[in-house]
């Protein structure tokens, strides 16, 4: 391929991603405005980690804090798990066939679809993060917050590959979206590590939880908010990236297949 055919290839695609993107942020305005969304939304958002921060006051020295990080990152990676439910908006609306039938990727479109969640999740967790951290007695600086932001974004990625990856399983198996979606947070809260230290769950879970999203990125920030930002907590971020990318690899494989099988045999909303 020559580089001018990439060239425009990729700049196909991009449109593509950017106007599913926008489509989904029009749908996600019409749910919530910015009032709603600060007055309702993210207080929602705060008083679960402020109470969560509050049975950790209870529990003993330390674990307010342990307590309140792990659930203000948890609820960034709950906003990628979301993924897996708006993956299925398409077929709700009845334009999922459209996307099978047009030249254009479906799994472009579905990925572009659902990114509204991204900002959403890092300015909940990061709110949570800056507005609480005097409950836990959380020291914060310039360099500590930036990171933390950047390790967020990493987190919410990730999550979200998992969603995607996930709702290509429910696709056509609506009513089942949100109980995978919630079983899928609730093993996260489990397995890797926001409510308990993830070697205290067993060798097995602990395993299980090193090849999901959260767990690595988690421990990131751990160390950065306890002023520890080292190399370890470079390559916590590498491992972090490196899961994402493969759930994203899975679920591009995934929304692929059904999409070439659909356009073979005519199953245009992947219901074969």
């Amino acid at each position: 391929m020559s580089r001018t055919a990439y060239d425009i290839r990729t700049g196909r695609r991009t449109r593509v991603l950017g106007w599913a993107a926008r489509a989904g942020a029009a749908d996600y305005g019409t749910v919530f405005t910015w009032k709603t969304w600060l007055l309702g939304w993210f207080v929602r958002m705060l008083a679960q980690v402020l109470f969560f921060a509050t049975i950790g006051n209870l529990l003993g020295p330390g674990q307010a804090r342990y307590l309140l990080v792990g659930n203000a990152v948890a609820l960034v990676a709950l906003h990628g798990v979301f993924a897996t439910a708006s993956t299925t908006w398409e077929l709700q609306n009845g334009t999922l066939a459209l996307l099978v039938a047009s030249p254009s990727s479906p799994a472009l479109v579905l990925v572009g679809r659902s990114l509204f969640w991204l900002p959403d999740g890092v300015a909940c967790g990061l709110g949570a993060v800056l507005i609480l951290a005097p409950v836990a007695g959380l020291s914060l600086t310039v360099t500590s917050v930036a990171l933390l932001a950047a390790l967020l974004i990493l987190v919410a990625v990730t999550s979200y590959c998992l969603g995607l990856f996930l709702g290509s399983l429910v696709l056509t198996a609506v009513d089942l979206r949100n109980v995978v979606s919630n079983a899928a947070f609730t093993v996260m809260l489990i397995v890797c590590g926001p409510e308990v230290p993830s070697h205290a769950v067993g060798p097995v879970l602990a395993g299980f939880g090193q090849v999901l999203p959260l767990t690595h990125g988690l421990l990131a920030i751990r160390e950065v908010l306890a002023g520890g930002a080292s190399a370890h907590t470079a390559a916590l971020a590498g491992w972090e990236t490196l899961i994402g990318v493969c759930w994203l690899t899975a679920a591009l494989t995934a929304l692929a297949l059904r999409a070439r099988r659909s356009r073979r045999d005519g199953a245009a909303l992947f219901l074969g």
